[in-house]
């Protein structure tokens, strides 16, 4: 035979069951990878009487190992037509379970081999093979399923999703083909778990109005619209009627990677994580939700973490990957129980799941995209685990905690084929919870707590936390926007949180690649925040000029955002150079300002004691709590030229030239009329001129030079006198 590859695969075995008096059908196909045709080929099954005693034995032989126990069954087939090359052609084989002589319940090795007409083996395929008799006398092996709907978060701060990603998988993809699966086998009674982030991104694509994707962060603009998702709004509904009658764990908001905050102090972004997914479940559920179940991303979580879950969100139950606690004595294979529990730090009991890590790794690597033969290879596998351990110890109670990965993505034939392999009759599906209701068999064995402290695999570092983390994190930038609106609608403010909280998603654990799409949340919420505090601003001239030490500085507060704020305003007065108190005083504005939505509200500053000339002031604004805006800083110069108060005292002083002026004419025109005073001579000059006739009727002249009275310049001189003392004034 030419060189090259000739690939036997097994699709089928009917029944997957191997019972007294059933004829075991074997079915696959062969592909010729060679360059020359397959002729003559023959195929052989072969089993073995022995079953497998330990997991360990079975695992290895299912990937590869010999066994050299195995002897054939049934007839050999020959391959009737011939392979041409790069073909495929169909096979089948069957043999009977007396031929086969299996002697009790439990997981029998199952191969077939190709030979070429030489009878050297040219291709070969493996499968396990479960046998169960009625007369088997054994407990039923409990198993609970725990169904994940879980998906990375799409919401940002704008109402637009990330992308569009999520309407291919409600319609026909991922999440379609794990919904239709799970409510089409209700006899399994699996557990929902669902991330409520998932089911608020799913809402926003079923408004009737339509929905939006992309755009720009920063601006909310630039998006682009989407028609309503119908098969969002039929994905939900059908969710809504499931979960109304099955069990349902809800996880904390966009399925949060609890251990990583709980290792780098964020209990706060825990909390609200948890809130919020009480909130929007609900919302879009139409029911409540417990938190009393937690399912840590991974199924990791160590002693410090629990005890945080225990005390700050009151859990009492959790889902744990069965690694997290080990039999004390770790030499040898114990059977055991998936129902334990411990004492975590704070000395609360808590019951524990333990989800098989090895059925966990087998349904790792179950996908949409896998060949037919290998997602029943898979199955088979499955079904074959779940025997092997109820064997182990056929007649005690115990119980199997089967948690797939919370992003897995079966198709739908091989999600159902499990559920249903639920029903084998070596095993009885239960609910979540009924197993942490109950308290673990005898046959549970010792086992260590969790770690006191341990890192979960590739958990969000902390350096991918550092931009969240902190007054100047996005922690630190929300709270303090939060602090500047004032009565803000409660869902922009949830807004604003649900965005937070998808940037901690555990989503974006595994490293660099899966860590770029919570970086770019952070970097999407980061600028929105820095671009909605920026408008609100401090509008002043740049410069001011106060005639006088007192006066009063307007200013302008902006407020271009949607929403209404309260901020405080800031004045910073620089102190002297030399340590001497502060010269100008400025009045304290103590009331926090309201500004409506797109209003300019004014401010009057009052200031007193400003020396001449020139001093900078510094503006600012801050919340209603005292935190400084960052980026509102805003300069201000005040020049102070006293021009003011000089000419209010040289126009007092010339005011009091003039009075004094005014009394002393008043005073002279007392004496004269009076004829005993100074200028009496003139008085009676005048009296003897009207006496006479000269000049009768004419009053005198006292315009003309030497007309004084009392030796005084005559009275037309003094307010000429006034007049240089304003003219002096107004030179001044």
């Amino acid at each position: 035979m030419a060189a090259g590859v000739v690939s036997l695969a097994i699709d089928s075995v009917t029944p997957q069951v191997a019972e007294p008096g059933k004829t075991i059908t074997v079915t696959g196909t062969i592909t010729n990878g060679t360059s020359a045709p397959l002729t003559g080929f023959d195929l052989q099954l072969y089993t073995s009487q022995t079953w497998f005693t330990t997991r360990d034995d079975m695992n290895r032989y299912a990937t590869g190992a010999e066994n050299p126990g195995l002897s054939p069954v049934g007839s050999q087939d020959a391959i009737s037509s011939s392979v041409r090359p790069g073909g495929t052609v169909s096979w089948h084989a069957q043999f009977t379970e007396a031929a086969a002589g299996y002697p009790q319940f439990g997981v029998y090795p199952l191969k077939v081999l190709l030979t070429d007409p030489s009878g050297v083996p040219a291709a070969s395929g493996r499968i396990l093979l479960p046998y169960w008799s009625r007369a088997s006398q054994l407990s039923k092996l409990k198993i609970a399923w725990v169904w994940p709907l879980i998906d990375r978060p799409h919401r940002q701060v704008c109402p637009a999703l990330t992308s569009n990603e999520l309407a291919p998988s409600v319609a026909g993809g991922r999440l379609s083909d794990l919904l239709a699966a799970g409510t089409a086998n209700p006899r399994s009674r699996l557990t929902w778990a669902v991330d409520p982030a998932l089911l608020g991104d799913l809402s926003v694509m079923s408004a009737t109005s339509g929905y939006a994707t992309g755009g720009n962060p920063a601006t909310c603009k630039g998006s682009v619209p989407e028609k309503t998702s119908h098969a969002a709004a039929n994905w939900l509904a059908t969710l809504k009627s499931a979960t109304a009658t099955q069990p349902t764990l809800i996880t904390p908001y966009a399925n949060t990677d609890v251990a990583a905050l709980a290792l780098h102090g964020l209990n706060a972004d825990l909390t609200n994580a948890y809130r919020l997914g009480r909130q929007v479940s609900g919302h879009v559920l139409g029911r409540s939700f417990g938190t009393d179940f937690a399912l840590p991303p991974g199924g990791v979580a160590d002693s410090s973490v629990l005890t945080t879950l225990a005390t700050a969100e009151h859990v009492t139950s959790v889902v744990l990957g069965s690694g997290e606690m080990p039999p004390v004595d770790s030499q040898f294979y114990y059977a055991d129980d998936a129902v334990t529990s411990f004492r975590n730090m704070a000395g609360l009991k808590m019951n524990v799941l333990l989800a098989d890590d090895e059925i966990t790794g087998l349904l790792r690597g179950a996908s949409s995209t896998m060949s037919a033969s290998a997602q029943f290879g898979l199955a088979q596998q499955f079904l074959a685990e779940t025997a092997m351990i109820s064997s182990e110890l056929p007649e005690s109670h115990r119980s199997v905690v089967v948690s797939p990965p919370q992003s897995w993505g079966p198709s739908e034939p091989l999600a159902s084929k499990l559920l249903q392999e639920s029903s084998a009759p070596w095993l009885e599906p239960v609910t979540l919870s009924s197993l942490a209701g109950s308290h673990g068999s005898k046959s549970q064995v010792n086992r260590r707590a969790p770690a006191p402290t341990k890192s979960s695999p590739r958990p969000l570092s902390a350096g991918y936390l550092a931009p969240v983390k902190g007054q100047n994190g996005l922690d630190g930038q929300l709270s303090l926007y939060k602090s500047l609106l004032y009565q803000a609608p409660v869902n922009y403010t949830t807004g604003l949180d649900l965005a937070l909280a998808a940037t901690e998603s555990s989503a974006w654990r595994g490293g660099p690649a899966s860590a770029a799409g919570g970086q770019a949340l952070i970097g999407k919420l980061s600028a929105y925040l820095t671009k909605a505090r920026q408008k609100v601003s401090i509008i002043s001239s740049p410069e001011i000029t106060m005639a006088g030490s007192s006066g009063v500085l307007p200013v302008n507060i902006k407020n271009a955002l949607e929403q209404d704020v309260q901020v405080r305003l800031l004045v910073s007065v620089p102190a002297p150079a030399n340590g001497a108190a502060r010269p100008l005083q400025v009045a304290r504005v103590d009331e926090p300002i309201k500004i409506g939505a797109g209003q300019i509200v004014g401010v009057k500053i009052h200031v007193n004691s400003a020396p001449n000339g020139t001093t900078n002031l510094q503006l600012s604004l801050a919340s209603k709590d005292g935190r400084q805006v960052p980026l509102t800083s805003t300069p201000l110069k005040v020049h102070s030229t006293r021009y003011g108060q000089d000419i209010l005292i040289l126009i007092a002083a010339a005011i009091g030239l003039l009075v004094l002026s005014s009394l002393w004419r008043s005073g002279r025109r007392a004496l004269a009329a009076a004829g005993g005073g100074p200028g009496g001579g003139n008085t009676k000059r005048a009296a003897d001129a009207e006496q006479s006739g000269d000049n009768a009727g004419t009053p005198p002249d006292w315009t003309e030079p030497g007309n004084v009275i009392g030796g005084a310049q005559n009275l037309t001189e003094a307010p000429d006198d006034l007049a240089d003392a304003r003219r002096w004034a107004d030179d001044t």
